[in-house]
């Protein structure tokens, strides 16, 4: 029953945040919004803790216990849930907030419909690598968010065009700002990530992990391009966010098209 709590609990919480005004607005404090929000994020935190901690005991720390595809999205809609509460307390951000937990909800509902299995046990430093890889994922799948969100953001400015949407995001600038904390955040778990899978993986390249180790490197290269080119180009815009969206959809290739193909096509587990 607990899965429905927290199920409940993101998607709830997501379409509050997206649905109902900031305890600020035109500046003049609404207290009453304050005292809903102070409550919604105390209940997502509480409940974020106890699927953090669900998925320790049951997945991390049980040495029976593999990485199947349900662990992985629901492990994913964890990080996506902890990054969206952390969002809902940035100002500006409510809506972006509200996306991501809204996500996170979807991500834990889709984990309903998948046969959950214990699959093939793994060790500690596969487990290691896995942790870092789901990181990585989604720290830059919540940047991909706001990605789309800032190209959407640039066209309506560019246009001149003012609407719902332009309102409940924050300034261009701050979007970009918050994207390129989340890229950093993520290249570095992507860089770990791939690290630990050369030395704790054997035979990296000669098992059925050899599209899966390209394409991660690919990824890398060109969100390290976007972290080198922020920080010593200020390189910012359309440009940045397509190519952002491009390392993204070579990342998704790499983890979820490898898991499609290994346990759901092969019928084999990963490691």
């Amino acid at each position: 029953m607990f899965v429905f709590t927290i199920l409940a609990t993101y998607l709830g919480a997501g379409l509050l945040l997206l649905a109902s005004p900031a305890p600020e607005t035109d500046g003049k404090p609404r207290p009453s919004a304050a005292m809903r929000d102070r409550v919604l994020t105390s209940l997502l935190t509480l409940i974020i803790v106890l699927h953090g901690a669900s998925l320790a005991h049951d997945v991390l720390l049980n040495v029976d216990h593999g990485f199947g595809f349900a662990d992985v999205v629901n492990v994913i809609a964890w990080l996506f849930a902890a990054i969206g509460l952390y969002a809902a307390l940035q100002q500006g951000f409510r809506a972006v907030a509200g996306v991501v937990l809204a996500i996170a909800g979807i991500l834990v509902a889709i984990c309903l419909t998948i046969e959950t299995g214990t699959g093939a046990p793994l060790t500690w430093q596969l487990k290691l690598h896995a942790v870092l890889s789901l990181l990585a994922y989604s720290f830059l799948a919540s940047g991909a968010v706001l990605a789309m969100a800032s190209l959407v953001q640039d066209s309506q400015l560019r246009a001149a065009k003012v609407n719902r949407l332009s309102s409940v995001l924050p300034p261009l600038m701050a979007t970009e700002q918050f994207l390129a904390t989340l890229t950093t955040a993520g290249f570095v778990f992507l860089l770990m990530a791939i690290t630990s899978g050369f030395v704790f993986v054997e035979d990296l390249f000669t098992q059925h992990l050899t599209h899966k180790s390209a394409l991660s490197l690919g990824a890398l290269v060109i969100f390290g391009l976007l972290v080198v080119g922020r920080r010593a180009a200020g390189w910012r815009g359309r440009r940045m966010l397509h190519l952002y969206l491009a390392g993204f959809a070579v990342l998704v290739l790499a983890y979820f098209g490898s898991k499609i193909v290994l346990e759901v096509m092969l019928d084999k587990q990963w490691g």
